[in-house]
């Protein structure tokens, strides 16, 4: 930190005194003079008058802005409360708010400021146009309060150091403006960073965040605010998760019932889901889609779903385990039956062959019984 403070503070010194880097902004909007000092921060602050060709630059950059109505501009000129005017001095006891020089090159006024020790008084950049150029007609006072247009003087070669951002997300620089970064987390959240005038990045509007943990998950039950904060989410809203009363508790919540109601049915809940990856919770139940009948609840309705579907859950799952056991069973079945025939066929082969066999062995008996009883016969 106190390494980019000194390089604020060396670009400071280097614009106030002319460095050739030093570049000039012409603001129409109106603002009072603190304001307009802060928003020509980071890296930049209510121009100072150096010389005649620095004030030849700025009415230079003052017709390109392409403008004739603002005659006044605040520039980085001012006179403190305790200090007096003093009409003897080149600045009349001002003070330039860049370096607290004095010098005036011999810088004309307008107007002589009023004589005042106790008031604090603002210088102004008085300016006439003509059909070709902006001129100046000298410096000015008025109470810091007022809303006037004004010059930013800055040096664009110190600029902020790339914010260092935790978790997945992506960074846009907007064109012309490098002390903005937009950035985009891996959970769709989106943040504004600006660069302070210490050259550190913190939340549009928020000077005491730390962009670092911008883009990490919080834990369950919060999420990322506005600031880039884990806040508390309200389960509670916008829908009921409970049948009854709803009670949000530091990152969680509670479903609660009247005294004349019974705790075991009220107490009960739906369960809401939890978005990991935006680290986001968001309460969605079954009957988001539902429209319910006339004269039913919305949560009446998600209770009924969710019986209807554990019915259908207890009734499909034994069927499905019952097919199952049943086609095994055929399976082995049949596998049985595929073995019996088999054995039954090659029993009756078997017999079969045995048939064929013995009757070939009784046929040739018969024919030696009949050979015998022949000779037997001749010879008698």
């Amino acid at each position: 930190m106190e390494l980019w403070t000194g390089l604020y503070l060396v670009s400071v010194l280097n614009v106030a005194f002319g460095s050739p880097g030093a570049s000039y902004s012409i603001h129409l909007n109106e603002l009072s003079f603190k304001d307009a000092l802060n928003h020509c921060k980071p890296g930049g602050f209510l121009t100072n008058l150096t010389s005649e060709a620095e004030i030849a630059e700025i009415q230079k950059a003052i017709w390109e802005k392409n403008n004739k109505t603002a005659s006044s501009f605040w520039i980085g000129l001012k006179k403190k409360k305790g200090q007096c005017v003093d009409q003897n001095k080149p600045l009349k006891g001002f003070r330039w708010t860049a370096d607290d020089g004095e010098y005036s090159h011999d810088i004309k006024w307008k107007k002589d400021p009023m004589m005042t020790c106790t008031d604090e008084l603002c210088g102004l950049l008085w300016v006439e146009y003509s059909d070709s150029e902006t001129k100046s007609s000298g410096l000015g006072n008025a109470a810091c309060k007022q809303k006037h247009a004004f010059i930013c003087k800055r040096n664009f070669e110190v600029t902020c150091p790339s914010p260092s951002i935790l978790g997945t997300h992506d960074i846009v620089i907007p064109p012309n403006d490098p002390y903005t970064r937009h950035i985009t987390c891996g959970s769709g959240a989106k943040f504004t960073l600006k660069c302070t005038n210490n050259l550190l990045w913190n939340i549009e509007g928020d000077e005491n965040s730390d962009v670092s943990q911008l883009c990490l998950q919080c834990k369950s039950g919060y999420r990322r605010d506005a600031s880039g904060n884990c806040a508390d989410v309200n389960e509670c809203e916008p829908s009921n998760p409970c049948k009854r009363t709803c009670l949000n508790t530091d990152g969680s919540f509670k479903c609660t019932c009247l005294d004349n109601e019974d705790s075991d049915v009220c107490s009960e809940s739906t369960t809401p889901t939890t978005d990991l990856e935006n680290n986001d919770v968001h309460p969605t139940y079954s009957d988001v889609n539902v429209v319910p009948p006339d004269g039913v609840s919305r949560n009446e309705t998600a209770v009924e779903i969710e019986e209807q579907d554990g019915v259908i859950s207890n009734i499909v799952v034994p069927v499905i385990i019952a097919l199952l056991i049943f086609v095994v069973l055929l399976v082995l079945a049949a596998a049985v039956l595929k073995g019996c025939l088999r054995r039954r066929s090659m029993k009756l082969a078997q017999k079969k062959a045995e048939a064929v066999a013995l009757n070939g062995s009784n046929s040739t008996e018969n024919g030696n019984e009949h050979k015998h009883q022949s000779e037997r016969d001749c010879k008698l």
